[in-house]
């Protein structure tokens, strides 16, 4: 396992050592399938696994517009559950739970 340092604004970086399990990213290019919905800017998702067992997501909105910034979200999360509350359900985080090998299903009886 290698140490890691995560960006995040407004709080502090999260650093911690572990191993990348999963990453996925839309894309700025509207001919892509994975294409963004939005000219210039698109998302990337990274999901590690600490030492210690427990899961830190990242969040990465990328930006080529001129005036605005690349914005990094992260979050330390205790179990899978707290991943998908992390992340939610969109086609990108689902994308990643695949990556990922999580089964992010609601089960009904």
């Amino acid at each position: 396992m290698e140490q890691i340092t995560v960006e995040r604004d407004g709080a502090a970086n999260i650093r911690f050592k572990g191993e990348l399990i999963a990453t996925t990213s839309s894309s700025a290019n509207n001919a892509s399938s994975y294409y963004s919905g939005s000219t210039g800017r698109w998302r990337t998702l990274k999901l590690w696994k600490t030492a210690g067992g427990k899961y830190v997501g990242q969040i990465v909105g990328h930006t080529q517009w001129e005036g605005e910034r690349t914005r990094h979200a992260a979050a330390v999360c205790a179990d899978l559950a707290a991943v998908q509350d992390f992340f939610g359900h969109d086609w990108l985080a689902k994308d990643l739970y695949s990556e990922a090998g999580i089964d992010a299903v609601e089960d009904v009886e």
